[in-house]
This record gives C-alpha cells, sequence and structure tokens, in this order.
C-alpha cells in the first residue's frame, strides 16, 4: 500500500480503480457492439468515460463524494452485460 500526500494518493486510486475495470468494460462494450449496436455501445462508451471523469472529481474533491460517478458507470457496465446476454440469446432463437 502506499501513502504520502492524501491528494496525490487520491488520484493515483482514481488511476488504479479506472484501470481495474477496464477488463470488464472493454470486453462487454466490443461485444455489445457486436450483439447489439455499434451505435450504443459508442454512446455508453461515452457515458462510461463521463461517468469517470464524474467519479474523478469527486474522489479527488473529497472520496465520500465519488459514488455517484462510480454507480454511473457500474450501471452502463450492467446495461453492456444485459444487453450483450439478450444480443446473444437473442442470436441463438434464430438460428437453424
Amino acid at each position: 500500500m502506499m501513502t504520502g500526500n492524501a491528494e496525490f494518493d487520491r488520484i493515483f486510486r482514481v488511476q488504479m480503480n479506472t484501470l481495474e475495470w477496464m477488463p470488464i468494460f472493454l470486453p462487454l462494450l466490443w461485444l455489445f457492439a457486436y450483439y447489439v449496436s455499434d451505435l450504443w455501445a459508442a454512446a455508453l462508451g461515452v457515458v462510461w468515460i463521463g461517468a469517470r471523469a464524474w467519479y474523478l472529481v469527486g474522489y479527488t474533491r473529497a472520496p465520500d463524494k465519488r459514488a455517484p460517478g462510480f454507480a454511473l458507470q457500474a450501471a452502463v457496465c450492467i446495461v453492456l452485460l444485459l444487453g450483450t446476454l439478450a444480443g446473444i440469446f437473442n442470436g441463438f432463437a434464430h438460428v437453424g
């Protein structure tokens, strides 16, 4: 664990949290674009980036203000997951 300047610690934690979410977000984004819609995937990607920025601003001002941005970016990932699963199952339903 790193400790030091509180402002640096918060910014570093935002960066690391973003990196932790990338293996979740990017595959879901790509799968959603393939199985559902590339236009909607792009729109959700922009919302995710905005939510991460909101998370950054909230966290750097006060750690307890990070929740709205975090919740929105997590919600985008849930929408991407559910949309991808629906697209896959819809594809199976139309096979054969």
